[in-house]
């Protein structure tokens, strides 16, 4: 869901730009009936995604990784240690952005998420508890509208702030 509404954020605001999603568990799966249907009522298909595993590759080829939880983040990290610099939960990097203001026109995204995660307080576990977005795996539709509402909101923030 967070891929799919991100691209779509960032497209509205005409960024042109690759975003790809990858779990933590290591299966090619289509996405639950519940996050299609979540999806659909958003306006967003999503039924041709495919899950696919967190690698190496997809980690260095990475200007910015977003995470839902903290274990993800350190998964990324345990992976490629130097990704600990543009690896972040979804909240925490919209926060961290908020100081710093939208990125410049002159900033690649690379050069601008250094720039936020420069403020980044010097300790190991990333962002806040609240900034963790629970996932809805295996809970009632109901539960991934509530994913993907609070999902929609942040990720829309993030795109103004990544893409202004």
């Amino acid at each position: 869901m967070g891929e799919a509404l991100l691209r779509a954020h960032l497209h509205e605001r005409g960024a042109s730009c690759v975003v790809h999603s990858a779990g933590t568990m290591s299966w090619d799966a289509s996405p639950p009936g519940e996050a299609m249907t979540v999806m659909e009522e958003m306006g967003l298909d999503i039924s041709e995604h495919r899950a696919r595993p967190l690698s190496v590759d997809l980690i260095e080829g990475a200007d910015l990784i977003l995470g839902m939880t903290r274990d993800h983040v350190g998964r990324v990290v345990a992976l490629v240690p130097d990704a600990w610099e543009r690896t972040f939960l979804v909240r925490e990097l919209v926060r961290l952005a908020e100081r710093v203001g939208p990125r410049q026109e002159r900033e690649t995204p690379a050069e601008y998420v250094r720039l936020v995660g420069a403020g980044r307080p010097e300790v190991r576990v990333p962002g806040r508890a609240g900034d963790e977005v629970d996932d809805p795996y295996g809970e009632p539709v109901y539960a991934y509208r509530a994913t993907a509402t609070r999902l929609d909101a942040e990720l829309r923030e993030l795109a103004a702030l990544l893409a202004p």
